[in-house]
């Protein structure tokens, strides 16, 4: 059986990410359809607005047959490490085709990432001004050098799958399809006028409303529909998640927060004083003042939300040395293709969580996910914990 593969988040899944599955049925006539999810975080540092659960639930039920669960050590990281861990465990899995949306579809991204890495050995030191962010330098290496601009998101996250694929050399092993992202743009913040596709971002700020769900249903399915009348699945971070960062940071040395994952550099120290400084401030008034010129917003999302969790860098090294696939949900069809897989594959299959995982390879997801239910409304916290005691979705009905 012949599988693609798509990397997503599907926060919330919307007519847009139909669209995407079909599309990747239709040009690769691939018999399954892998989904790549982030679980319950997402990759600019902030919770997802449902639960991986009901998520991959939907997904199932919209023509995915696989969900696998993206690790939090990739899933919450830059776009070239989020890209990397995605890329990896897919072809763990078997993918042979990979289908991803873009702005500009008529990129030869795997052709531009050969190139890329050309480049940047040859300018090695092109990254020599602090004022700037990394991919702010990088993106003027590539106008310079290349004639090619990726400043979209979308084709940011394409060139990012296609350097994995170079990286991991697995260009005889996954085809590359990019795909003409529609009507939506990422970054819209407003339902458009007409039309079936809104984008993420706008969605998510329709339902943290909690108002116009009778214009979101145009652009949802009627169980994404369901879950967005009941609102948010977790207060927003810039509650009673800030409120807990900022327990966390007046009640740490700047050396205690020197552990947390990634925040070095000066940051520590940096993020201690502004806490101390700016005790009433909201937080976009405190992201705004934490944010700097060498780095991007969703730099400092990502470290705030690490900071919350506790996150340490052994932590991340652990997964990444360690690697595992993690089973969410499964149609009949997916359970056939892990059938015929399962005997080829080089790393574990995890579709149960026993106490060894929590104690080994699941250790952060784990943490992680306790963290979410704690900050899940009561309806969640009365439920099975994210991981322990809960099995994969099974669908063997026939897709709607």
């Amino acid at each position: 059986m012949r599988a693609v593969g798509l990397i997503t988040e599907y926060n919330p899944f919307h007519n847009g990410h139909r669209y995407h599955i079909q599309q990747a049925k239709q040009l690769t006539q691939a018999d399954v359809v892998i989904a790549m999810m982030s679980g319950n975080y997402v990759q600019r540092g902030e919770p997802a607005i449902f639960n991986k659960w009901q998520r991959a639930e939907i997904a199932l039920n919209q023509g995915v047959d696989i969900v696998l669960e993206l690790p939090f050590a990739y899933a919450v990281q830059p776009a070239h490490l989020f890209a990397y861990g995605a890329v990896k465990l897919l072809a763990a899995i078997g993918v042979a085709d990979l289908v991803f949306g873009a702005e500009h579809a008529d990129y030869d991204f795997g052709a531009l990432a050969r190139a890329a890495k050309t480049v940047t050995q040859d300018h090695e030191h092109f990254q020599s001004d602090y004022r700037q962010t990394f991919a702010s330098q990088f993106n003027q290496l590539l106008v310079e050098q290349l004639g090619v601009d990726l400043t979209k998101p979308n084709d940011l996250l394409g060139f990012a799958y296609a350097q994995a694929r170079v990286d991991l050399n697995l260009a005889d092993q996954i085809q590359l399809h990019p795909i003409q992202r529609q009507q939506a743009q990422y970054h819209d913040v407003r339902l458009p006028f007409g039309g079936q596709i809104a984008s993420a971002t706008a969605l998510r700020r329709q339902i943290e409303q909690g108002k116009g769900m009778t214009n979101v249903a145009q652009y949802v399915a009627p169980q994404m529909l369901a879950l967005a009348k009941k609102g948010p699945e977790v207060h927003p971070f810039a509650g009673a998640w800030f409120d807990a960062l900022r327990y966390q940071v007046l009640t740490s040395s700047v050396a205690q927060l020197e552990t947390i994952y990634q925040l070095n550099d000066g940051l520590a120290p940096r993020l201690k004083k502004l806490v101390d400084y700016y005790q009433g401030a909201s937080y976009e008034d405190f992201l705004a003042q934490f944010k700097s010129r060498r780095y991007t917003k969703a730099r400092m999302q990502r470290l705030l939300l690490y900071t919350v969790l506790q996150v340490r860098p052994e932590q991340i090294q652990a997964v990444w040395q360690h690697p595992y696939l993690r089973l969410l949900g499964v149609t009949a069809r997916g359970q056939q293709y892990l059938h015929e897989r399962k005997k080829k594959l080089a790393i574990p299959l995890i579709s149960r969580v026993t106490q060894e995982d929590v104690q080994g390879r699941l250790q952060l997801d784990y943490q992680v996910g306790k963290v979410y239910q704690h900050f899940a409304r009561q309806a969640l916290q009365q439920q099975f914990t994210q991981d322990t005691g809960r099995q994969p979705i099974i669908r063997d009905k026939k897709e709607k």
